[in-house]
């Protein structure tokens, strides 16, 4: 049996079939969204024993405003929308590509620096002839065994596109550098997360702000053990020359939270940003690898 797309479309089911619902059955919400039709008196609410009950006037307008609001009708069919992605689907259903959410993929920027394969769907992929070995690839909320990424080298998770480009990351150590611009999905530190990834070490090359650190908590919190933050030697020195107050201050926010993380590095660049009343991008990693 067939089931309402969602709590709004099961009461304009039961309108539709049974002409009337109990008052009690309307929220805030749903009052909301039918004004207009209690405004035209195509809904009404009259008193029914005890209580309330909203009433069908105008069948055929009621008719007009559920294909207006779920093209597709108020009931789902699970197996013609199996193929269909999210935003799709949210057309489809309800003439709005967002009111399902956001995307059920993503796309992942990589560059491979080391010898171990990047596999995806089971075939294993070499580095991408491209300038500075760029690739990528996409990454679904639902993976089957087609759509599967599997890595077991050292990953980095890079904030800014100019140090993922830029940054010398076989010297580094590290064997793919995967760009996140700025905060990471949930989905994308789910699949680092998961057993494909379980072989992976994980390194954070961030921002040394709030913002940047708070990042890296979210991974170490993921990955049980298999995150680390970056922390350069010359880190004091850096915060020294290139510190910025203004990054500093536009996340204090999330300072109070960060100082109950008991992780070391974490602990360390809260105490720089403490001792220098600042924040530090880190394109400073592209100064200090011209001045070792």
């Amino acid at each position: 049996m067939k089931a309402p797309l969602d709590a709004f479309a099961a009461l304009l089911a039961d309108l539709t079939a049974d002409g009337a619902v109990p008052a009690s059955r309307m929220s805030a919400k749903a009052r909301g969204r039918l004004a207009p039709l209690f405004s035209a008196d195509v809904l009404t609410e009259v008193r029914a024993g005890a209580g309330h009950r909203v009433e069908v006037r105008d069948t055929d307008t009621l008719a007009r405003f559920v294909m207006t609001h779920y093209p597709a009708g108020l009931f789902g069919d699970p197996a013609a929308d199996e193929d269909l992605d999210r935003r799709t689907l949210a057309l489809a259903r309800y003439r709005d590509t967002k009111a399902l959410g956001g995307l059920d993929f993503e796309i992942v920027e990589y560059r491979l620096a080391g010898t171990s394969p990047l596999i995806l769907g089971g075939v294993v992929t070499g580095r991408p002839e491209t300038p500075g070995g760029l690739g990528a690839f996409v990454l679904y909320e639902r993976r089957g065994a087609d759509q599967d990424v599997q890595f077991s080298g050292v990953v980095a998770t890079v904030e800014n596109p100019t140090v993922f480009i830029r940054y010398d990351w076989a010297a580094a150590g590290v064997d793919m550098a995967i760009a996140t611009y700025g905060r990471m999905s949930r989905r994308l530190i789910d699949w680092l997360a998961c057993g494909s990834m379980r072989d992976a070490q994980v390194i954070h090359y961030g921002d040394y702000d709030p913002v940047g650190l708070s990042e890296f908590c979210r991974l170490e919190g993921a990955l049980a053990g298999r995150a680390t933050l970056f922390i350069p030697n010359q880190i004091e020195r850096l915060f020294s020359l290139y510190s910025d107050r203004d990054l500093l201050s536009r996340s204090a926010s999330m300072l109070p939270a960060l100082q109950q993380n008991q992780h070391v590095g974490v602990q360390r660049v809260l105490r720089l940003m403490a001792e220098y009343g600042g924040a530090l991008e880190h394109e400073a990693l592209l100064i200090a690898a011209r001045t070792k």
